[in-house]
């Protein structure tokens, strides 16, 4: 009788073990660190045009961020007026990160409309941009090779 009774109470029990294991550990998105992930993207390949870097302020200026919610943050733009990109923001909070990828987000948008009259060909790397918010960090990253740069962040992680 012992024995159908702890027959009939693994699987309940096994099933119970599955769900709590999956419950815990999970763990809130790991943040980008700027300069270690804008390096990492810069030496993957995925970018075809050079890229300068770009101050704090100006970067909250042309992204229409809260230069106080910045904290830290590695900013590079194309030199040649192409739309490739790289921008990892670490803010002040989770929130202000939000705010941020909103940001980021409108950033790709605008971009799209200002280059596809006479840089078409530049909209498609626009179109499958990365855009991110993990912890209290925002990313944007606009490559030529877009699968590249995706596979550099997801060894970061």
């Amino acid at each position: 009788m012992m024995n159908q009774f702890a027959a009939r109470l693994l699987p309940g029990a096994a099933a119970l073990c599955l769900c709590l294991s999956a419950c815990g550990g999970g763990s809130a998105p790991k943040s980008y660190d700027p300069k270690t992930t804008a390096q990492a993207l810069l030496d993957s390949g995925a970018f075809t045009d050079t890229l300068e870097v770009l101050e704090a302020d100006v970067a909250a200026q042309m992204y229409g961020i809260d230069g106080e919610t910045i904290t830290d943050c590695a900013v590079y733009t194309s030199l040649s007026m192409g739309a490739e990109e790289i921008a990892v923001l670490t803010l002040t909070d989770e929130t202000a990160a939000q705010t941020a990828k909103t940001a980021l987000e409108k950033r790709v948008s605008d971009q799209i409309t200002a280059l596809e009259s006479y840089m078409p060909d530049e909209v498609g790397k626009l179109n499958h941009a990365i855009v991110e918010q993990a912890g209290n960090t925002a990313l944007l990253v606009v490559a030529a090779d877009a699968d590249k740069a995706q596979s550099t962040l997801n060894g970061l992680k």
